[in-house]
């Protein structure tokens, strides 16, 4: 039990670190990496709800990128179009790239595993091509461009700080959202599912309404990251939404751990900065480099970089327990005479 409480205080404050280095982005670093955080953010959101699916329901997507993309238009042509308020088109973004997850629920229903990988990896082939094929609506290669939200009177920040918080709200919604979902009897039913699905149809779990509700919801998720994309970048396009949008994010989720919350952040902090850094180092190599890192990371993390920490935690506690319980032992083995000696 000792054990148990120690590492819960662990997690607690993992937690609260990480709460408190992402209040503080704004104060640190100047305003070109506000900007790159508030994308890391984004994906964050699309990487926390493919743990969900992943993680905790035992689903596989490649098309995630999908969904990221409908909401990241979704905003664009409603802000544009018709003139309606960047945080209004959140709630849209997120309930069409649910319900195009919904659609592609049901026949993940029937093929799990890999056929449910293929049937998702073709869906993130098409999207580039049919967004250039429907010009009408989201103006083809040119992409759609929109003003970024100003900072209201009452905000001390600027443009780039005002819309980190706003990123930052989102994910914390979504965050508690997830932390629900993930607890209690819907978090058993996830688990349940994931395991084995033979046995928790024995125990009442309704595998059809899991499975498919995982499905949705993740891509809600995804749905939201992508329009809040669209309010930090200012634009979308195809390029914005290239296929490999998806093995991006289902690297993250991988690396961070996909059985975790806080994975999501490490993941999305992997995909957004990486790629730069490999560039830096040298250009030439730097898709060597950033695979060469991922292969690494699989390696030394095989559950990811929060499950490392997890298992390098316990074994912290385990050693410290076992120290303590050693010194107890020996301070109750002395000669009861010699206890008494001044």
């Amino acid at each position: 039990m000792r054990e148990v409480g120690t590492e819960q205080v662990l997690r607690g404050a993992g937690a609260l670190i990480i709460a408190l280095a992402l209040l503080l982005v704004p104060l640190v670093f100047p305003n070109f990496l506000v900007y790159q955080f508030s994308l890391v953010l984004t994906y964050a959101i699309v990487i926390l709800g493919l743990n969900l699916l992943m993680g905790f329901n035992g689903q596989i997507s490649v098309a995630h990128g999908v969904f990221f993309a409908i909401g990241g238009y979704t905003t664009a042509i409603f802000i544009t179009r018709y003139g309606m308020n960047y945080l209004a088109t959140l709630p849209f973004a997120a309930a069409m790239s649910a319900l195009l997850g919904f659609v592609v629920g049901v026949p993940a229903l029937r093929w799990q595993g890999l056929p449910l990988a293929f049937i998702t990896f073709g869906l993130a082939v098409l999207v580039p091509p049919v967004a250039l094929k429907l010009e009408p609506i989201t103006k083809g290669a040119t992409g759609i461009s929109m003003p970024k939200p100003t900072a209201p009177a009452w905000f001390p920040g600027n443009q780039d700080t005002f819309i980190y918080f706003l990123c930052l709200v989102g994910v914390a919604l979504c965050v508690l959202i997830a932390w629900r979902l993930t607890r209690g009897d819907t978090g058993r039913s996830l688990r349940a599912t994931r395991d084995n699905g033979l046995i928790a149809e024995s125990l009442g779990v309704n595998l059809t309404k899991v499975r498919l509700a995982a499905f949705t919801t993740s891509a809600g998720f995804a749905g939201f990251g992508g329009g809040l994309f669209a309010i930090v970048n200012a634009y979308v396009s195809p390029e914005s939404f290239q296929m490999t949008k998806s093995f991006d994010f289902l690297v993250g989720a991988i690396v961070g751990g996909i059985t975790s919350i806080s994975g999501a952040f490490v993941g999305a902090l992997f995909i957004v900065f990486l790629p730069d850094w490999s560039a830096d180092m040298n250009i030439a190599l730097s898709g060597l480099i950033y695979g060469g890192v991922m292969v690494a990371m699989m390696l030394v993390a095989r559950d990811g970089v929060v499950g490392l920490l997890g298992t390098l935690s316990r074994a912290l506690i385990a050693r410290l327990s076992a120290a303590r319980e050693s010194r107890s032992f020996k301070t109750d083995d002395r000669p009861a005479g010699r206890q008494f000696q001044t």
